[in-house]
């Protein structure tokens, strides 16, 4: 998922400015002051999104949700040749920086130590941060002015996230419910049957937050 992310976004910051110039319609210096609005409406959106997924203790909708908004940018991008649409497509693909944060997060609640954590993270990062090698060379110039292959593969890979966290999010619910059922923790909205241990429930396994 994390190599995924890394893809489709990874060529934004290089690429928004000129897929913005490309549309025929700004010079370079209004493309360049006409990337920030996106940015800025992405990093509410990402505020937003991160709240209600700590609000309700669930990554993958709503990073699934996120990467199919990014998708439907893409394809807008890689369908139409109208200014305004395109415009719009932009604000919708960079959504997919959203879904970096609650991937970055999500591989932290899926560990339930710290060096399962710490491990997790270096795996992430590392395997995650050959997506840019990728995404920053889908967009040859090439491509003028519409780019149709980098937007068509952003968009792909964009599905897939989507894809990868429905279906992380299913395995884990079947195993906290695999849990539950062998009574290895709590059902969910119960008091555990455990001890107290220094005043916390000590349980005996973890749950996963899908």
């Amino acid at each position: 998922m994390y190599f995924s992310c890394n893809v489709s976004f990874a060529s934004l910051p290089l690429f928004v400015p000129t897929i913005i110039a490309e549309m025929g319609a700004f010079s370079r210096i209004q493309a360049n002051g006409l990337s920030a609005p996106p940015y800025l409406l992405c990093f509410f959106t990402i505020i937003g999104l991160t709240y209600l997924s700590d609000r309700f203790k669930m990554r993958g909708p709503f990073c699934a949700a996120a990467a199919t908004v990014a998708a439907i940018g893409f394809i807008l991008l890689a369908t139409t040749d109208s200014v305004g649409t395109r415009y719009f497509g932009v604000f919708l693909a960079i959504n997919i920086f959203c879904c970096v944060a609650l991937t970055l997060s999500w591989t932290a609640n899926i560990h339930s130590t710290e060096s399962k954590r710490a491990g997790g993270m270096t795996i992430l990062a590392t395997m995650g941060q050959c997506g840019p090698l990728l995404g920053t060379n889908v967009f040859p110039a090439s491509d003028k002015p519409y780019f149709r292959t980098g937007m068509w593969i952003s968009a792909s890979f964009c599905l897939l996230v989507a894809c990868c966290s429905g279906l992380l999010s299913w395995l884990l619910i079947r195993e906290n419910r695999k849990m539950e059922r062998a009574g290895e923790i709590p059902r969910k909205n119960e008091a555990p049957e455990h001890g107290i241990d220094n005043g916390e429930v000590s349980v005996p396994k973890f749950r996963y937050i899908w």
